[in-house]
């Protein structure tokens, strides 16, 4: 089975971790356990937010704080995420909620978040987040911030894509010094036999 760019980062975060410890540890002001990370009812706000969490998170708890929005691919980092707390926030349901809404899309189950409400704009005020449409968050914002919006995403992709390639280039270097050792360790075979004897010199007579 393949994995994309994204999975591809996360993968790689996990392969340079040190044994027994998250690649980016415990995030400031978060409480961790294992691999459950609580940053919940902190005052969080997108600019407080710690910009990444350890790739082996499988429950992020960001219920009670003051987000409006999230970073791209911040979940989308988070390979084995099996929950992410996301409740009682001001979501501001426009175009920087757009990858929020792609996540919850591609979640198997939905009930969890089905308290996941919009504060903003009038609009769209309490409607559900995972039942939007993309047409409508997009609507709520200018051309040029879908612009922006648009050209942070390709940069991002490029990234990923960048370290996707890493990735694979150290797995191919790792293969082949294991298949080096591994010549190196073949015993010698053994000197072919002659196909001929060698005539006895009362032969050449």
């Amino acid at each position: 089975m393949g994995f994309g760019p994204r999975g591809a980062l996360s993968l790689l975060l996990l392969l340079l971790a040190p044994p027994g410890r998250s690649a980016a540890g415990c995030p400031a002001p978060c409480r961790c356990a294992g691999t459950r990370v609580d940053c919940g009812r902190r005052g969080l706000t997108w600019a407080s937010l710690p910009a990444a969490f350890p790739p082996d998170t499988t429950e992020l708890v960001l219920t009670g704080n003051n987000l409006t929005a999230l970073p791209p691919g911040l979940l989308d980092a988070l390979p084995v995420l099996r929950a992410a707390h996301l409740g009682a926030n001001p979501w501001r349901c426009d175009c920087r909620l757009v990858p929020l809404r792609a996540w919850l899309a591609g979640r198997p189950e939905r009930e969890p978040y089905r308290d996941l409400r919009c504060a903003a704009p009038p609009a769209l005020r309490g409607r559900l987040l995972p039942y939007l449409a993309e047409d409508e968050l997009r609507a709520t914002c200018p051309p040029g911030a879908l612009c922006r919006a648009a050209l942070a995403a390709q940069l991002l992709l490029l990234v990923l894509g960048l370290l996707h390639a890493l990735l694979l280039a150290l797995l191919l270097c790792r293969l082949r010094g294991l298949r080096a050792r591994a010549t190196r360790r073949r015993p010698p075979s053994a000197p072919l036999a002659a196909e001929h004897a060698t005539p006895e010199p009362s032969d050449w007579r």
